[in-house]
């Protein structure tokens, strides 16, 4: 998402599908993107490790992927409880792709259109967003100052309640 390509082909190189996926499980990430700055490298290397036990989240219990310094800029707390915006929103009515080739690596749809009665049926969908009441309820009791004291000491043996896939 950061280079807008696969880490496993080269820019504007056409090879089938299953080289894609032979290269994903056996070859080293290359980054030849400028935007790919040292945490930027290091989150990406942990998230696609060959290993699934030592990617970033699975190595231990407290290997929450939102610690990595990657995410420094970003209070989770005050995100998860919609006080700020996340830092991009893609815009569900738009193709993030340069062309069909670059759909038809990640897919296996073709030829599908959405109508007027698609569109509004998946508006119904959760969101996951925080229902604002609740959001309130967690302000007006104080409970939202404890999560976000910089001195609060984590209780227990937690696990992150996040599942990210890049």
């Amino acid at each position: 998402m950061i280079a807008g390509r696969t880490p496993f082909k080269d820019y504007k190189e056409k090879i089938e599908k299953d080289e894609v996926k032979k290269r994903t499980i056996n070859d080293e990430v290359q980054f030849q993107h400028a935007n790919f700055d040292e945490p930027t490298k290091e989150i990406c290397k942990l998230f696609l490790e060959k290993n699934p036990e030592n990617r970033l989240g699975s190595r231990s219990n407290d290997d929450d992927p939102r610690k990595h310094q990657y995410f420094k800029s970003i209070n989770f707390h005050r995100l998860e409880a919609g006080l700020i915006d996340p830092p991009f929103v893609p815009d569900p009515s738009v193709v993030y792709a340069k062309d069909v080739a670059d759909i038809a690596d990640f897919s296996e749809a073709r030829g599908i259109e959405f109508d007027d009665k698609d569109i509004e049926f998946f508006k119904k969908f959760s969101t996951g967003a925080v229902p604002i009441p609740w959001q309130e309820e967690v302000i007006e009791t104080g409970l939202f100052e404890d999560l976000n004291n910089p001195g609060r000491l984590p209780e227990g043996d937690s696990k992150s309640g996040i599942c990210l896939l890049l």
